[in-house]
């Protein structure tokens, strides 16, 4: 007599993250064609607005300029088809353009602002980042902002002989300059600038913004991309971080029209890096796309004298790009996909806490 196999039975527990997350599914065909014919059309840049409005409402095309493109080649990284392709087109821009001071400049025409940290370091991790041989030229930027410090060894912003802009420190500016230091395995090297950002974390002097960058997630996000790929970095960084973020999503209850795009990209960026439970940020951003497939324009940065916003469609679409693919991959379930949902059990614990538990039959 023949006993019947018995059904396995697999016990999963899921944690807060998975807890009621819807399945996300979103097209980002029109977003991908957005963001290839806005290259095409600046034709070695993404055209980029100005306006006194974060919105960018009544805005105005700005001369042409490179770190959009920096920012978006680094958040479609290892994208493949038209966004590689993509990605690879910036890397070569970059590669012409970086000076024979090893610098990068914001604009293209050199004389509107001089040299900056923030558009060196980011234009050299994103070449080194998409494969391109520049390591010695790399170590050689590098050189040129360790030696651009202010007295207490924290990284300045311009690279200015005029001195008219000396003494200039944004710790967003801080953060990039701290990822092309580790990136080249010299973040000893910056010791000083890494003490600095961990302060303004804990004293939350980011919730201001800073010079350059008008809102608080953006600090967080760059400084998280570092703790992100670095993990010698999370000993003084990781859990102020973490609890930094948390405080952050409380503003997931704000009405819908106070919600900006590239914020709430850069919170879900951060929880997928972190390991943290979203509570609904990404669910959020899926429901921000517009009917034509993209993304709402937004701001990522500003003048640093006057209330002058620069943004673009283009750029935030890919940070809702880049946000609800890496998003969605951490949504995939705990346990086997094909295995029956039996049933869940709640179990209630002291103080209002619940464990929840899926049976499943495999």
């Amino acid at each position: 007599m023949h006993t019947q196999a018995q059904p396995k039975l697999e016990v999963v527990e899921l944690d807060a993250a998975h807890r009621g997350a819807r399945a996300i599914e979103v097209d980002f065909q029109a977003a991908n064609d957005l963001m290839r014919l806005a290259w095409k059309q600046g034709k070695s840049h993404f055209p980029c607005t100005t306006s006194r409005d974060r919105n960018l409402r009544g805005g105005t095309i700005v001369h042409a300029e490179s770190f959009t493109a920096m920012v978006i080649a680094d958040l479609l990284m290892g994208h493949g088809g038209e966004n590689g392709v993509l990605v690879r087109g910036v890397v070569a821009m970059l590669e012409r353009e970086l000076g024979d001071d090893d610098v990068f400049f914001f604009f293209k025409e050199h004389e509107r602002l001089p040299a900056d940290a923030d558009c060196t370091a980011l234009g050299l991790s994103v070449m080194l980042l998409g494969g391109s041989r520049c390591h010695e030229r790399a170590h050689s930027s590098l050189d040129r902002i360790l030696a651009n410090c202010n007295e207490d060894g924290v990284v300045e912003t311009y690279f200015d002989p005029t001195g008219e802009r000396d003494d200039i420190i944004d710790p967003v500016v801080c953060c990039n300059s701290l990822f092309l230091a580790y990136q080249l395995g010299r973040g000893d090297e910056a010791r000083a600038t890494l003490e600095y950002v961990h302060q303004v974390l804990i004293e939350e002097s980011y919730l201001e913004g800073s010079r350059y960058y008008h809102s608080p997630d953006t600090f967080l996000y760059f400084l998280g991309r570092v703790v992100h790929h670095f993990p010698e970095t999370r000993a003084l960084l990781l859990e102020p971080l973490r609890h930094a973020v948390s405080k952050r999503l409380e503003l997931n209850k704000q009405t819908f029209e106070a919600k900006h795009t590239i914020d709430l990209a850069q919170r879900s960026l951060l929880c997928t890096w972190l390991e943290l439970d979203d509570e609904g940020t990404l669910d959020l951003l899926v429901d921000l796309q517009e009917g034509d497939g993209n993304w709402p324009n937004d701001a990522l940065f500003r003048y640093g004298r006057k209330k002058v916003y620069f943004g673009s469609r283009a750029m935030a679409t890919a940070f809702a790009v880049t946000a609800i693919t890496e998003g969605k991959e951490q949504r995939e379930t705990l346990s086997d996909p094909e295995a029956e949902l039996m049933g869940v059990v709640v179990f209630g614990g002291g103080g209002g806490s619940s464990r929840v538990i899926e049976l499943r039959r495999s």
